[in-house]
């Protein structure tokens, strides 16, 4: 980690350079940090789609840019979370809490599902400002995607709120913005590979479920000969999540309690046979359930899940799993082993964070 954020505070600085001169201070970066030539080489290949963007004649965007033409998603201080959910519903985006024009506190999806939906607070009678997360920090709008994602990493951030330097909030960009902007799926190949060059401490996976799921995994087109390849490793690689568990029996209240007590922000859903039925996030929570005005504790999951979502097994290839990810803007990709049976959960923030 401390590796990847040297690497781009260095290139940053050196925005103005040409190529060569980026090269070289990536080279020098790794001397100082005491990697060996083959580490140099990883770092090298690691940076290449941020190398490309920052020294080929022009800066990388800001923040400003990603967020231009995009209204805010503010609520005041004394918004219902009804009402709140509605406006992130909308947006697909958290809200701002804004007071006379400043910014005083931000509340999510997984604020609105462990907060409010798990502890049963009355929806309309609650206001935003007793469950939200007061004085965020905030980021300038002209900073750029590096610095953001610089910031993500190290905080360990989903969301940044973005205010002008007098106050005046912006908008907020999300992990998948800043994956946006610094090049798509393409652009971000190399950054997501690092993850899978950790040394290998053991996944935290298991098998919950033996019965093969009925949903499709995405295959990779290669040969298996080629899957052996450094860069064609498995998704295995990239330590998926240890998978919580729902049934489509299972109210939203329950499952909803179940992920505010694990401090999960999704359950992957399997039917009465034990295969992958669905995917449950806190996202779909407030999309499907607060702002349809549905009650969590009578609501099934199965009525508000995403039914047979893309999947991957262990052994499909991992770059075509992130591929899969960015390119759908999937926060979560649910991952079964190759007798179909529910083994984990790629979480994109998680591979980042491992980057």
């Amino acid at each position: 980690a401390k590796c990847l954020n040297d690497a781009i505070s260095k290139l940053e600085k050196a925005q103005e350079k040409s190529a060569n001169a980026a090269e070289d201070a990536v080279q020098q970066m790794a001397s100082l940090q005491g990697a060996g030539g083959a580490q140099a080489a990883m770092l090298q290949q690691l940076l290449a789609p941020l190398m490309s963007q920052a020294f080929s004649g022009k800066a990388a965007p800001t923040l400003r840019s990603l967020l231009s033409g995009r209204p805010a998603t503010v609520v005041s201080p004394g918004t219902n979370l009804r009402d709140a959910g509605m406006v992130m519903a909308d947006a697909r985006k958290a809200a701002l809490v804004v007071e006379d024009g400043e910014l005083v506190g931000i509340f999510g999806f997984k604020d609105m599902m462990s907060r409010a939906i798990a502890k049963e607070l009355p929806l309309e009678l609650t206001s935003v400002s007793s469950v939200m997360t007061p004085n965020p920090e905030s980021v300038i709008p002209d900073i750029t995607v590096l610095d953001a994602l610089q910031l993500m990493h190290d905080g360990k951030f989903l969301t940044l709120p973005v205010c002008e330097s007098n106050g005046t909030v912006v908008g907020l960009v999300d992990v998948m913005d800043v994956i946006y902007g610094c090049g798509g799926a393409e652009g971000w190949r190399s950054v997501f590979d690092s993850a899978m060059d950790i040394a290998d401490d053991g996944s935290d996976t298991v098998s919950v479920h033996s019965k093969r799921s009925a949903v499709g995994s995405i295959r990779s087109k290669r040969s298996s000969s080629v899957l052996q390849k450094k860069d064609e490793r498995p998704v295995s690689k990239l330590r998926p999540k240890k998978p919580l568990i729902s049934s489509v029996q299972d109210s939203v209240l329950s499952v909803s309690q179940m992920l505010a007590n694990k401090r999960g922000d999704a359950a992957l859903v399997t039917g009465v046979n034990g295969g992958l039925a669905g995917i449950l996030t806190d996202t779909d929570i407030t999309r499907r359930v607060v702002a349809k005005h549905l009650d969590p504790s009578s609501t099934n999951v199965s009525g508000v899940m995403t039914s047979n979502p893309t999947c991957v097994s262990m052994s499909d290839s991992a770059m075509d799993a992130m591929g899969t990810m960015v390119e759908n803007r999937f926060r979560h990709l649910p991952v079964v082993d190759d007798s179909g049976a529910v083994v984990g959960l790629l979480d994109i923030a998680k591979c980042l964070n491992d980057a």
